[in-house]
């Protein structure tokens, strides 16, 4: 997958400014190098650096440091799938699973000084768990490993609290992809608030019509440790 990035040395608050501005309205990426921090440069890029520009090798890291965040984990092509450099695809796992299940923690521990009241995790996921998307093994892997989480915790923790892993679709089951309804999820994540049984884990759900139940989720088998060795051999 190609990506569009501005990456503009020695910005300033006006004509570079003006230039990140409207790159970034035609949807381009853009990174700014500024000599020196201010208040005011901090929003005028995706990514805002500092660095002197009279060190050649500063420079350099600057550029590398553009470059990874402006391309994340995704690989240049579909058969290209492990070219990005491993610390990408750590960092979509840290935002996408190791943030769900700090997340989760702190909500176990919170659940637990509830005596009444509604207690649900609601993870805002999408239809990578149930897809192989080649040109996205970062964000895909941490999205399907989430959604690991939340099914087990679906069904280890149900007596206590609910879990749920929120994807909206289309009226024909298909991922909305980035066309999300900010108003479906507001409406779905109410509802699954104000149950008082543990619902489908993977709430696949269809603005204006609620929850649908899709062909290409997959419910897997619960099985605590001592259950699955105590089938071995059978």
């Amino acid at each position: 997958m190609s990506r569009k990035v501005i990456l503009l040395y020695g910005s300033g608050p006006n004509v570079g400014a003006a230039i990140l501005k409207k790159f970034a309205a035609n949807g381009w990426k853009t990174a700014a190098v500024v000599r020196t921090m201010k208040d005011e440069y901090k929003d005028s890029a995706d990514l805002v650096l500092q660095a002197d520009f009279a060190d050649a090798q500063v420079i350099q890291k600057v550029y590398t440091e553009v470059e990874t965040y402006a391309f994340e984990s995704c690989s240049s092509d579909a058969t290209n799938l492990f070219a990005a450099p491993p610390q990408n695809l750590a960092r979509d796992l840290a935002v996408n699973t190791v943030g769900c299940y700090a997340a989760a923690s702190s909500a176990v521990a919170g659940f637990r000084k509830l005596s009444l009241g509604p207690k649900v995790f609601i993870f805002t996921g999408n239809g990578f768990p149930t897809s192989i998307v080649p040109e996205q093994p970062g964000l895909g892997s941490g999205k399907a490993a989430s959604a690991y989480l939340i099914e087990t915790a679906a069904h280890a923790l149900k007596e206590q609290s609910h879990w749920y892993f929120a994807d909206e679709r289309l009226s024909n089951g298909n991922p909305v992809m980035t066309d999300l309804s900010g108003e479906a999820h507001a409406e779905a994540y109410y509802d699954l608030a104000l149950r008082k049984e543990q619902g489908p884990w993977n709430y696949t759900f269809v603005k204006g019509k609620g929850y649908i139940k899709c062909s290409d989720v997959v419910d897997h088998a619960y099985t605590p440790l001592a259950k699955l060795f105590a089938n071995i051999g059978k």
